[in-house]
């Protein structure tokens, strides 16, 4: 392997099998591949099945060691294995080994269906989760993190979400769809596609109590659908991306207020429609669902990726600080079938996009003046990817 400082480390998430009607893959479970960031190029190193690992979370873990040795890291990697409530979803823990292959240490099945979200994260007291959320069930499931980084045997927190938005078919109940964890206002916040509501809660353990206590509802546009969300690196601001009208809902933390705030909502022209500002009437239908389905933003806050599976493309918007706005840049096709999740590398200068239905991860140049694309290559014969992650230096 290469063990230049241009190379890094990604793992692959599949869909190894059909979730439900014609939904699913043939993927061979998570795959780790080298990427060279000179040349733009993955090279496979290894694979573990596992059913379904739709999502994937790592990270490093400090442990207390002996004192001529101090402290050392060992890295970790959960993986959710999203399947019908009936079949009985399980979380995985696996340790990350010299190779980077992976080795299971913990398997705990979990309540809820359809575990399509998990995000591992450190709130300020030090104390580590998981939050997993299952877009079949509407809930929300919360582990602590034990020292050995298996995930605890202490009963978990199992939040249900309840309601429904206007979408006739996709928001007739609840679907948790992403948890994602604020490090400045220590908030996790769970988008829920079919309730339109970013749910924004506390996380902690007091006087031994393990609590989740939800502290705020954010109310994004009647049918909007909010599916995945990222704040920049200095957690100024975060980005919400709507699954059914493709729009970016942008929210600030107010430190004095304690809450946050939506800047607006913009839609996949960069434009802010004034009409998702405000709900519909409750006996509108909504029948929209362009596909958005991740986003990210670049390392130094001044652009916003969203991918987007009706015209299989990346739109690129630029973000004004000082307005608090995004504006369209441009489209750009991913050369692929049903773009998912798509990552941008540590240089920034490359961009990744996993399509689930072509096989193909399709790479692209990334100029950091501008953010514009230039595509590069697409690598066949990734079956069903879904997910992107890197392991952390």
């Amino acid at each position: 392997m290469n063990s230049s400082k241009q190379s890094h480390i990604l793992y692959v998430g599949t869909y190894t099998e059909i979730v439900a009607g014609d939904f699913g893959g043939h993927g061979k479970g998570i795959s780790c591949y080298e990427f060279d960031a000179q040349k733009g190029e993955l090279n496979l190193l290894n694979n573990q099945f596992q059913v379904n690992p739709s999502y994937l979370s790592i990270t490093s873990i400090m442990h207390s060691s002996n004192i001529e040795q101090g402290t050392t890291s060992s890295k970790y990697l959960f993986s959710v294995s999203e399947v019908l409530a009936s079949k009985k979803p399980v979380i995985h823990t696996y340790t990350i080994n010299d190779n980077y292959s992976l080795s299971l240490i913990d398997t705990k099945t979990i309540e809820g269906g359809c575990p399509c979200h998990i995000h591992y994260f450190k709130n300020k007291d030090g104390e580590s989760y998981t939050a997993t959320a299952c877009y079949e069930t509407g809930n929300l499931v919360i582990h602590t993190i034990d020292s050995s980084a298996g995930l605890n045997n202490s009963e978990p927190i199992n939040i249900y979400h309840k309601g429904s938005s206007q979408h006739q078919s996709r928001q007739t109940q609840a679907h948790a769809h992403c948890a994602c964890f604020d490090a400045v206002s220590n908030k996790l916040l769970v988008c829920d596609l079919g309730l339109d509501q970013v749910k924004v809660y506390n996380v902690e353990i007091n006087n031994g109590s393990f609590n989740a206590i939800e502290e705020q509802i954010i109310l994004l546009p009647a049918g909007s659908g909010p599916r995945h969300m990222c704040f920049d690196e200095n957690y100024a601001y975060g980005f919400i991306i709507n699954e059914l009208t493709g729009s970016v809902t942008i929210i600030k933390h107010s430190a004095e207020k304690k809450e946050y705030e939506i800047k607006g909502s913009f839609d996949v022209s960069g434009q802010l429609s004034e009409s998702l500002n405000e709900s519909v009437n409750a006996s509108t239908s909504i029948d929209t669902d362009l596909g958005g389905a991740a986003i990210r933003v670049s390392a130094d806050g001044k652009f916003i990726y969203t991918s987007m599976r009706s015209d299989n493309t990346i739109r690129l918007f630029a973000f004004d600080p000082i307005a608090e706005s995004l504006s369209y840049i441009a489209s750009y096709p991913t050369g692929g079938r049903t773009p998912r999740d798509f990552t941008i590398d540590a240089t920034g200068k490359w961009l990744l996009v996993a399509h689930q239905d072509s096989d193909t991860i399709s790479i692209f140049n990334v100029n950091s003046y501008n953010g514009t694309l230039s595509f590069h290559k697409t690598v066949e014969n990734i079956e069903s990817p879904v997910c992107l992650a890197w392991l952390p230096k």
